[in-house]
Order: C-alpha cells, then structure tokens, then sequence
C-alpha cells in the first residue's frame, strides 16, 4: 500500500518535468526569435546614439567637458 503514493509522485514528476521541458524550449525559442528581431531592426544603433546625446545633455547640464 506504500508503493501507491510513491508511485503517483514518480509519475507526476515524470510528467511535470516533461511540460517543463516543453514550455522551457517555447521560451526560449520566443525569446531567441525577440533577439534576432530586436538586432536586426536597428534598434540598438538608435539607442546607442540616443545615449550619447543625452550624455552629452547631461554633461553640459552638470558644467563638466563632455567625456572622451
């Protein structure tokens, strides 16, 4: 009568541990197709020239010469 439970735990983490897996690789495959969408789109380019030019606002803002 012991074996029952034990027997339902086994087969319940078997199970959970293969929709866990199944649900991980969807993540991560959404997650590499955001990637390669968010590289190819420019976005980083942009952000990157936005970032500087508001360093450069915020270095005139604090009377310092813009850094190097």
């Amino acid at each position: 009568m012991r074996l029952l439970p034990l027997a339902a735990v086994a087969v319940g983490y078997v199970l959970g541990a293969k929709a866990g897996r199944e649900r991980y690789d969807q993540l991560r495959a959404a997650a590499r197709g955001a990637r390669e969408a968010f590289e190819a789109s420019g976005t980083r380019e942009r952000l990157d020239a936005y970032g500087a030019r508001l360093e450069a606002f915020a270095d005139s803002r604090a009377h310092r010469p813009p850094a190097a």
